[in-house]
C-alpha cells in the first residue's frame, strides 16, 4: 500500500539507481517518504515467498529424533491442499539460508520436488534457538527426552566457554520456559544416556523425567553396556515399552560365564572384573603357586612393553 501511496517518489527512493536531484528535493521536504521507506524495507523482512527447500540447511540444534518420522501424513496434506503455514528461515552470517521452525514442512516439500513457502528474516543465534523452542512447543506436543536433547544442543552450540555457558543456560530455559533449575538436569540426562540408546528408544511420548532419569543412572555405571543394550530392544514395541526394557536390560546382572575341566576338580569364574577359583582342597598349594606365578611372569611382560 505504501508504494501505492507515494507514487514514483517511494519507488526511486527504494531503487538502487542514485537518485536524481527532484528526488533529492522531495527527500529532503517529505520526512513521511524517509518513514514509509523504512516501513516498505521493515516490511520486506517479514514477506513470505517460495524458495528452494534444497536451498535451506538444517539448524545444528534438533528438537526431534527423528523429523522424518510419520511424514507421509504431512506430505499426502500438502499435495493435496497445499503449504498452508509458511516456515521460519534465517540467513546466516556467511549469507545461508538456516531453518528456524518448520522442519517437517520444509522435509515434506523437498518429499514433494516443490518451493516452501518461507519467512525469511535476520535473527542471532539466540534469537533463532529461542524461537525454535516457543514455536515446537505450542505447535506439537514434544517429549521429555527430546525436550531434553534441545538443551543439551543449545549449551553446546552456544556453551562453549565456561564464560558462555551461563548464557546458553538461560537461552535453553527461555526457549522451552522451564525452571532455570530443571535446564542442568535434563542437560545431563541427555548427555549422560549414548545417543544410539535414545535413537533406539525413540521419543517415548507420555514418560516423564524419571524413568529417563533412572535410565541415565544405569547408564553411568556402565557405559559401554548401554550401547550394547542399544542394539538388544525390540523395535515392534511402542517407545515407552522399549524405555522400560532399556531399563530391565541394565538393571538385570549379566549371567557369570564359568569354564569347568573335566576332571571338575578346578573351577574358574568370572563375573565383571572378578575371576574365582574353586578347587579341591589337596590342589590349593599347587593351583595358589601357579597363579602367584603366572601373574608376576604377566607383571614383568607388562612393564618391558608389548612384543
Amino acid at each position: 500500500m505504501a508504494r501505492k501511496v507515494f507514487g514514483d517518489s517511494l519507488k526511486n527512493a527504494m531503487s538502487k539507481t542514485p537518485p536524481s536531484d527532484d528526488d533529492l528535493d522531495v527527500k529532503r521536504t517529505s520526512p513521511t517518504v524517509a518513514r514509509a521507506q523504512a516501513s516498505v524495507l521493515e516490511e520486506d523482512k517479514h514477506a513470505t515467498r517460495l524458495i528452494d527447500p534444497t536451498a535451506i540447511r538444517m539448524s545444528a540444534v534438533m528438537d526431534r529424533i527423528d523429523p522424518s518420522d510419520g511424514l507421509d501424513e504431512l506430505v499426502s496434506s500438502i499435495r493435496e491442499h497445499g503449504q498452508k503455514v509458511p516456515v521460519l528461515v534465517r540467513r546466516t552470517e556467511d549469507g545461508a539460508l538456516e531453518i528456524v521452525y518448520g522442519r517437517r514442512r520444509l522435509l515434506a516439500c523437498r518429499q514433494l520436488g516443490q518451493k516452501v513457502r518461507a519467512t525469511v528474516m535476520e535473527m542471532t543465534d539466540e534469537e533463532a534457538l529461542i524461537a525454535q523452542g516457543v514455536e515446537n512447543n505450542a505447535r506439537q506436543d514434544p517429549s521429555f527426552i527430546e525436550r531434553a536433547l534441545f538443551v543439551a544442543g543449545i549449551i553446546r552450540e552456544l556453551g562453549k566457554t565456561d564464560e558462555t555457558r551461563k548464557n546458553a543456560q538461560t537461552i535453553a530455559y527461555r526457549a522451552l520456559q522451564i525452571d532455570e533449575s530443571l535446564v542442568s538436569r535434563m542437560n545431563r540426562i541427555a548427555t549422560g544416556i549414548p545417543i544410539e540408546l535414545i535413537q533406539a528408544i525413540g521419543p517415548a511420548h507420555g514418560v516423564g523425567r524419571r524413568v529417563w532419569e533412572k535410565l541415565f543412572r544405569l547408564c553411568e555405571k556402565d557405559v559401554a553396556r548401554a550401547r550394547e543394550v542399544a542394539s538388544e530392544i525390540p523395535r515392534n514395541i511402542p517407545g515407552p515399552d522399549r524405555l522400560e526394557a532399556a531399563v530391565t536390560l541394565l538393571t538385570a546382572t549379566k549371567p557369570s560365564t564359568q569354564k569347568t575341566y573335566p576332571s571338575e576338580r578346578v573351577k574358574i569364574g568370572r563375573k565383571g572384573n572378578r575371576i574365582t577359583i574353586d578347587v579341591d582342597a589337596d590342589l590349593i598349594p599347587r593351583v595358589e603357586e601357579a597363579v602367584r606365578k603366572l601373574v608376576t611372569e604377566l607383571l614383568d611382560r607388562g612393564q618391558d612393553g608389548p612384543e
